[in-house]
């Protein structure tokens, strides 16, 4: 007879000790709510013929998934650095669907074919350059600047520039050893009193319904301009520091967002993209930045305040797990959704 309706996580299963218990972390428990319902849930990386082999989650522990059929597949995996093996398993999917499509991760990982992707829908962006030529004169009128690894992410490679710096024609990108192309984005004035305020808003596909748009982290920093958590920059709910039609504007800009990636790739090649914006020094909102392969979500917030977040966390971890289940395995969503268990 045949198995239970499966979904597959595409995600790397490297040799060596199992993950934690499942029941340790929201995707986790967010599979085993899955499973209890009658849909088996499989994390894995090798592909055969549309049947996924890794694992599946089990109360206090993993159980080997050999060559499970799956209706659909959820992409979390680093093609970037493992594009080989991408590849490989691309070549096996045949016509299993997968969300977040590549479409989607190309358009994300190539910022200039992004910026390019949301302008041709509709939206302002600050201004990116691509020919190395062009990048002094623009500094000499726009004052400073941001140069960028076209392919980059994590904030590897990026840097301020203004007039006079040196402005090289290849950045050190995401992938070790490598470099990309640089690009030139017009840097926005901060607000009074900061160098950087940037927003990441994560959206995602709510079963039954559209786009939605959790709730949304802000980093912020008085020394330096890339803002990036690692680097020291402050981190905490934008909902705490943005007025409400500051809030509003960031709720239309990130769901326009979807809607243009709906628009150019497809209504459902898309289901979580991570919105980077920046705050300028009137208060206005600007994306520059889409993510397909958004880290930590609503990690930090949870870290900071568990009973505040806590449960936004785990809401955002299994509702791309939930809305594969809805779409491709016949779900029937109980009143108020899917609770992680």
């Amino acid at each position: 007879m045949p198995g239970p309706p499966a979904i597959g996580v595409l995600v790397p299963i490297d040799p060596g000790p199992l993950p934690p218990p499942p029941e340790q972390r929201p995707m986790g428990q967010a599979a085993l709510a899955l499973e209890d319902q009658g849909i088996a849930v499989v994390f894995g990386d090798r592909m055969r013929g549309g049947r996924l082999t890794g694992l599946r989650p089990r109360p206090g522990g993993w159980m080997e998934a050999v060559d499970l059929p799956v209706a659909a597949v959820f992409h979390r995996f680093p093609s970037q650095a493992r594009a080989g093996q991408m590849v490989a398993i691309q070549a096996e999917l045949g016509p299993i669907p997968l969300h977040n499509h590549p479409s989607v991760m190309a358009a994300c990982r190539d910022k200039l074919s992004c910026q390019r992707l949301l302008e041709g829908q509709g939206l302002r962006l600050p201004t990116v350059l691509s020919e190395v030529a062009d990048f002094g004169p623009a500094l000499a009128d726009w004052g400073a600047g941001f140069l960028k690894p076209r392919f980059g992410a994590l904030g590897v490679g990026v840097s301020v520039a203004r007039p006079g710096d040196p402005l090289p024609a290849q950045l050190p990108g995401v992938v070790p050893g490598a470099t990309d192309p640089a690009l030139l984005q017009r840097a926005v004035p901060p607000p009074r009193g900061w160098v950087g305020w940037c927003i990441r808003a994560l959206i995602q596909r709510e079963p039954a319904a559209g786009w939605m748009l959790c709730e949304a982290v802000l980093r912020c920093s008085k020394t330096d301009p890339v803002v990036n958590a690692a680097r020291g920059a402050e981190v905490g709910p934008a909902q705490d520091r943005l007025s409400l039609p500051q809030r509003r504007a960031l709720a239309t800009l990130a769901l326009r967002v979807g809607a243009a990636f709906d628009a150019a790739l497809g209504s459902e090649a898309a289901i979580e993209l991570g919105v980077d914006l920046v705050v300028d020094e009137d208060g206005e909102l600007h994306v520059i930045e889409v993510n397909g392969r958004p880290r930590g979500r609503l990690e930090v917030l949870a870290q900071q305040d568990p009973t505040r977040f806590q449960a936004a966390h785990a809401a955002a971890i299994a509702r791309p797990l939930r809305w594969l289940a809805w779409r491709h395995a016949g779900l029937e969503l109980p009143p108020g959704g899917l609770a992680p268990r």
